[in-house]
């Protein structure tokens, strides 16, 4: 689920380019894609199959024209591949940390679980590069590694604009954190100080999903 809900809290202010950084099989481009035709959308993926998944999908949508898949380790990645900035990076990382919990055996879902290819002090520092001044970066992450996020924001010199807690259901504990995070911006300068939205409930006290979850997969 965290794609979805990750993909309805991006707001692009304009015409924008956006890089999607670990896109997997293409969810969040096409999710873009659909709300805003406008926008230039990059996926990059570092795994072959999952590459290949997201290349068809985008063809079976008919939507090479706003978006396009790139088969790279994003540290790899240059300016030039991307025709200068983005606007924004989005990603939906691995969030389990290299030597915690039980490796999967299969290597797929052990590169998009754990922080193998990808972490998040990767994740910001080639955010640096490829963002603009006072780019974007969203990411969905787990609520307990809020203070992993705000860490290393202060050592890449970005400011989060606002953050958001996801509840399985109301009085359960955080399972995830949204944040997007400013590039090489300030409170004191932008005059824009963060903003902690209403939690997201993905279910409610029936245990029937919220209106808000469900209208993440409503066009």
């Amino acid at each position: 689920m965290d794609p979805f809900i990750l993909a309805a809290h991006i707001q692009p202010t304009g015409i924008e380019k956006i890089v999607d950084v670990g896109c997997g099989c293409a969810i969040m481009p096409l999710i873009l894609a659909f709300r805003r035709p406008d926008l230039t959308i990059i996926g990059v993926e570092i795994q072959k199959e999952l590459f290949g998944f997201a290349k068809q999908n985008i063809i079976n949508n008919k939507l090479e024209s706003t978006i396009q898949i790139i088969h790279e380790d994003i540290k790899n990645m240059r300016l030039s591949d991307i025709n200068g900035p983005a606007d924004i990076i989005v990603s939906n990382p691995p969030y389990k940390k290299r030597n915690s919990g039980r490796l999967n055996p299969d290597s797929q879902k052990a590169i998009a679980r754990h922080e193998i290819t990808l972490d998040i002090d990767m994740l910001f520092y080639c955010s640096n590069r490829l963002l603009q001044t006072r780019g974007r970066l969203y990411i969905i992450f787990p609520a307990d590694r809020l203070p992993d996020l705000i860490l290393t924001m202060e050592r890449y010199k970005y400011t989060p604009d606002f953050i958001r807690f996801v509840h399985i259901k109301k009085k359960s504990a955080a399972k995830r954190v949204i944040l997007c995070a400013v590039k090489n911006n300030s409170v004191k300068n932008s005059g824009k100080p963060c903003v902690i939205h209403p939690p997201f409930y993905i279910y409610a006290s029936e245990n029937k999903f919220t209106n808000e979850y469900i209208s993440l997969f409503r066009s």
